[in-house]
């Protein structure tokens, strides 16, 4: 196995995820960044999602991002008896997880347009977890292409849900993927690549928009990032 893909197996196992997808994201900014003219802005920007470790309860939306609650096998019944009346008081617990989400945008001067962005897929953009986060990401995915925004999904993960563009289904094959969309003249055109245990990371030519391209080597990126935290120590000690 490729020892950039075994760690990415380690940190999807220990749950790390929500703490690594961040320094990844980092060090394909500071690429991109050397690329672009000044007019663009390169950000990541965050949100928080609550995301509950049991998939198979009923979901409910606890805040405006994304959450899920599910109601604990303990509920209790409380009756309340007042001038011979009775109020039905119901308690529960939540078991629940805080995660904070993160992508990379790029906006262009001086209209602050968004012209590109990057997901790095989380696992519960892939459904474990947390369904609605997955429903919310598929959203997110389609107003982005409608918009006519350029859009590099990663999904270097192996676990959970996988929905791959149907113009490009041949990804559905490898174990990680990433793929492009990219407006031109009126078309869209998407670009994909897969690789498996053994295959090293690819390097990604991405259309930003029609007037520039930039490459983002995701293996020395992705080393860059495990560097910066000394991230073998780090599951090593786990």
């Amino acid at each position: 196995m490729n020892p950039a893909n075994t760690l990415l197996a380690k940190i999807e196992a220990a749950r790390m995820w929500s703490f690594f997808h961040k320094d990844w994201l980092l060090q394909m900014r500071t690429a991109i960044r050397q690329q672009l003219p000044s007019e663009y802005r390169v950000f990541v920007e965050s949100e928080a999602v609550i995301v509950s470790p049991d998939p198979t309860e009923t979901d409910r939306v606890l805040l405006p991002d994304v959450a899920v609650a599910h109601k604990s096998a303990d509920a209790r019944q409380l009756g309340n008896v007042t001038n011979g009346a009775t109020a039905t008081v119901v308690e529960a617990e939540d078991t629940c997880e805080m995660e904070t989400h993160y992508s990379l945008i790029i906006r262009r001067a001086p209209e602050n347009r968004v012209v590109a962005a990057i997901e790095l897929l989380s696992p519960s953009n892939k459904g474990v977890g947390n369904r609605l986060d997955e429903q919310k990401h598929l959203r997110k995915r389609d107003d982005y292409l409608d918009a006519g925004v350029s859009l590099l999904e990663i999904d270097p993960l192996t676990q959970g849900h996988r929905t791959v563009p149907v113009a490009i289904p041949e990804l559905a094959d490898f174990e990680r993927i990433a793929w492009t969309a990219s407006h031109d003249a009126g078309r869209r055109r998407y670009r994909g690549w897969g690789w498996n245990a053994v295959d090293p990371l690819p390097t990604i030519d991405w259309r930003v928009d029609a007037a520039h391209e930039v490459l983002i080597d995701t293996g020395q990126t992705l080393n860059e990032a495990i560097s910066f935290n000394d991230w073998e120590s780090l599951l090593a000690s786990q």
